[in-house]
């Protein structure tokens, strides 16, 4: 999945993730559940990186394990929005509504839900 400059900086300097955490997270919204192995393959990275990436992600809420080794994301709307509310508690920010953040959740909905419902 393929996001526009604007979104890609969205993740990047108002949720804080990393390039590879921005990766990931894409690729299980993309695809539904996957394990370990999967997402070490499909992004080629040490599968020792990939599970410090993925646990990063769980961190910030945005990502589940599943079951041993299997990984979900939470729905983007959920994930994105609290851990933009997250990130404003955590630098004392009143939290209001971001249409732009807002706006990615809604933009990644329909990716999650197609994965989801083959």
């Amino acid at each position: 999945m393929i996001l526009n400059d604007k979104y890609y900086n969205v993740f990047k300097n108002e949720l804080q993730f990393s390039d590879l955490e921005i990766k990931i997270f894409l690729l299980i919204i993309s695809k539904g559940r996957m394990e370990l192995q999967n997402i070490s393959l499909e992004l080629n990275l040490d599968r020792s990186n990939c599970q410090e990436i993925i646990e990063s992600l769980i961190n910030k809420n945005m990502v589940i394990e599943y079951s041993n080794n299997l990984f979900e994301t939470f729905h983007p709307r959920f994930a994105i929005i609290n851990r933009y509310k997250r990130l404003c508690l955590e630098k004392d920010i009143p939290w209001k509504k971001n249409s732009v953040i807002d706006n990615l959740a809604i933009m990644l909905e329909q990716p999650f839900d197609a994965a989801r419902t083959k």
